[in-house]
């Protein structure tokens, strides 16, 4: 008990006593005076202040301490505190002058009760009465560290801070500082051994395909090109079960991928039967070398089979023949073949004979 009321005074150091007046701060249940003295005991203090300790009173530092010009000697008287605990009554003589100091010189954490009377409530003469319920308990997990507290809290932050238990700068705790306090409840700590690593990381695109019926049957057309995506990861060593084991803390997204689009062509070979059957091939060789980004920019004509922008649009086509694939320019040249019923000379007059080669 006297080591909570010397806790909660500053007594100064003890210089050695001499033959002069000294000037000592003297602390009687509260009272504070400057008591001059040429003796060089506590108990010289109270001999010039006119102070002679009661039954109980606890004077801090001893009587036989030698004192010094400065310090202070502290004198408590003691007082009756009665203390109605969860429905139970407790009878104690304290020498604190307030409620807070009261409680914990009993020994019980003022944080851990909810109290009738306000913590700074002064304890007089006569003694003081008040009633206290136990705040809810509380578990902190620091791995397997097992830390119980009582606390009126009102975050989980106020539980670890009633707990004594300070979390590192990148531990995980659960649940999160901020988040509501509840009876009972089981605050999780995961420590982090060392700096976490943070990494970037790919998200590999996807591409998908879909059918395209104004394409040649098996042709491909990329569409869209896929795009990765990137994700920021921070990884950690950290204490599980008293073992260290990486640990991923975070993955954030910080780029989303774009997926990639290509078309297949579904559409079966145009102009079928005899036009199918032609040599394609022996015909393109001879309008455009075999060059399907063949352009005859003076006449106008271009790819495999040197349609004009004219017919190669009559027979389902966009943009130009030479920006075309090879099958389509083939397929559209089909087409053609039998939208003017097999005269052939009326398109390729001059190498359409090849078409039966």
């Amino acid at each position: 008990m006297a080591v909570a009321v010397a806790g909660a005074v500053a007594v100064a150091a003890v210089g050695t006593a001499f033959a002069m007046d000294r000037g000592v701060v003297l602390d009687a249940n509260g009272d504070e005076r400057t008591v001059h003295t040429f003796g060089g005991t506590v108990q010289d203090v109270l001999d010039s202040a006119g102070v002679t300790p009661g039954k109980g009173d606890l004077v801090v530092p001893p009587p036989e301490t030698p004192i010094a010009s400065g310090d202070h000697v502290v004198l408590r008287s003691p007082r009756e505190l009665v203390l109605e605990l969860d429905g139970h009554r407790h009878d104690h003589s304290v020498h604190a002058l307030t409620l807070d100091e009261a409680l914990r010189e009993i020994g019980l954490d003022p944080e851990g009760v909810e109290l009738s009377e306000d913590r700074d409530t002064p304890v007089p003469e006569g003694g003081l009465t008040v009633t206290a319920e136990r705040a809810p308990r509380m578990v902190v997990m620091y791995d397997t560290v097992r830390t119980e507290t009582r606390t009126t809290g009102a975050t989980v932050a106020d539980v670890l801070l009633s707990a004594g238990v300070a979390p590192g700068e990148h531990d995980i705790v659960s649940p999160a500082p901020a988040e509501p306090a509840e009876p009972d409840m089981v605050v999780e700590i995961t420590p982090v051994v060392g700096e976490p690593v943070t990494e970037e990381k790919a998200i590999t695109a996807e591409t998908v395909e879909r059918d395209n019926p104004d394409l040649p049957e098996g042709e491909r057309k990329v569409v869209t090109e896929p795009v990765d995506g990137l994700r920021r990861v921070t990884t950690a060593t950290v204490l599980l079960d008293g073992e260290e084991v990486p640990h991923e803390l975070r993955n954030e997204v910080v780029t989303e991928p774009v997926e990639g689009l290509v078309e297949i062509g579904t559409a079966p070979p145009a102009g079928g039967g005899a036009a199918a059957d032609l040599n394609w091939a022996a015909l393109a060789r001879c309008e455009s070398g075999g060059d399907a980004g063949a352009v005859n920019s003076a006449g106008g004509y271009y790819g495999l089979y040197q349609f004009s922008a004219a017919t190669w649009q009559s027979v389902g086509g966009t943009g130009l023949p030479s920006d075309a694939g090879a099958s389509e320019q083939t397929r559209r040249a089909q087409r053609l073949y039998d939208a003017v019923g097999g005269n052939w000379r009326s398109q390729w007059p001059h190498c359409g004979a090849h078409l039966f080669e």
